[in-house]
């Protein structure tokens, strides 16, 4: 389960699965987090990006990380600066613009996604 602003999500699997969603955050300092959250390759792109765009792609690397920390059972304790480990593949999500979402299983095979809008589910 993972929920950012309002959007909620809910992932099923028959194996080790990570699901993050994050409302994007333009007065985030994406500067400082990603100096312990990001590979060195990737504040290296990071550094390509700036204003709300930067927000957007550290939103998108934070997700994959968050993700997989979950499906691997670390948490957030887990190294987020570390590759993704092998056996582990990681997919974005599309949860519209002012949200970035990602998931992680633990597989050799590429998961199989289906994302629902379950707004109906409330009425």
């Amino acid at each position: 389960m993972t929920h950012s602003g309002d959007l909620v999500g809910m992932a099923v699997a028959d194996r080790p699965v990570g699901l993050d969603v994050e409302k994007v955050d333009p007065g985030v300092d994406v500067d400082a987090v990603a100096r312990v959250a990001l590979t060195d390759a990737e504040m290296r792109e990071l550094s390509g990006y700036d204003g709300v765009a930067k927000a957007r792609a550290f939103t998108t690397y934070w997700t994959r990380k968050e993700a997989v920390v979950k499906a691997t059972g670390e948490g957030l304790r887990g190294d987020l600066r570390a590759a993704v480990p092998d056996g582990v593949q990681v997919q974005d999500l599309d949860v519209g613009g002012e949200h970035r979402a990602a998931l992680a299983v633990i597989s050799n095979a590429a998961p199989v996604v289906q994302v629902d809008d379950g707004t109906r589910l409330l009425g």
